[in-house]
């Protein structure tokens, strides 16, 4: 194993990942690959998450972050195994990315306010009376705003799922074949199936298991055709090839 990984290194020492842009912002949108194994730990049969964020547009490709972490609980099933790793993916990259992603374009469309707009915003103790002020105040005593900004949809990040149970699930909004599974795991599906029902930013795509970029971090041992093909759609290889694979 050890010699086989050297010579790994050495054949691939001139490998690089290529990331180009061609489109105007308001073209592109996040891309957002998801994929867990089920039971890849032969000692304590947990799971793992692989989750791969980029940008893409037309004539655009840029990865953004991934991430590998194994799960804290055993699934039961490929299907718990990938609701565990599609929350973790969208929980910790991709609502973070779609709220700084809808800010640039904010930016670069010119919507954002500007001081001009602020000096002309009227203030509300010159249309209502102090008593109708202070009456809102109290009535909104145990109101705690959200922390984050309120998302807009201006922005689009788009989920690829390769399970279509997962997929069924999201749609649905419920998962009644998974009433065994414990708190935490209840805690997932409720606010998983929560975010891809209300947010105006999330969608989910189904795409084939050939095609889950994702998977190149979930599993330990690929086919070379399938590795090489994995590589290239995450853009990684030599840069001779990449390019010819472009033109």
């Amino acid at each position: 194993r050890l010699h086989r990984l050297i010579s790994y290194l050495n054949e691939t020492k001139d490998w690089c990942q290529l990331c180009f842009v061609g489109d105007k912002p308001e073209d592109c949108w996040l891309a957002l690959f998801c994929d867990a194994s089920f039971a890849g730990d032969l000692q304590d049969s947990k799971s793992t998450t692989g989750a791969y964020l980029c940008l893409v547009g037309p004539r655009t490709f840029v990865p953004i972050t991934w991430l590998c972490k194994k799960h804290g609980a055993v699934s039961h099933s490929s299907s718990e195994a990938e609701i565990i790793a599609l929350d973790a993916a969208i929980r910790t990259d991709g609502i973070k990315s779609i709220i700084l992603w809808e800010s640039i374009l904010e930016v670069f469309s010119g919507k954002t306010p500007t001081k001009d707009n602020a000096a002309k915003a009227v203030s509300p103790w010159s249309e209502k009376s102090i008593e109708q002020h202070t009456k809102d105040i109290l009535l909104g005593v145990d109101y705690v705003p959200c922390s984050l900004p309120i998302n807009k949809g201006t922005g689009r990040l788009v989920v690829f799922e390769d399970n279509e149970a997962v997929i069924k699930m999201t749609i649905k909004g419920r998962s009644p074949n998974m009433q065994h599974v414990p708190r935490t795991h209840r805690v997932d599906l409720d606010w998983l199936f929560e975010r891809m029902q209300t947010h105006p930013s999330i969608f989910m795509r189904c795409v084939g298991t050939k095609e889950q970029i994702a998977d190149i971090l979930t599993k330990g041992s690929f086919t070379s055709e399938q590795w090489l093909r994995l590589c290239r759609l995450a853009q990684i290889g030599a840069p001779r090839e990449l390019f010819t694979n472009m033109a």
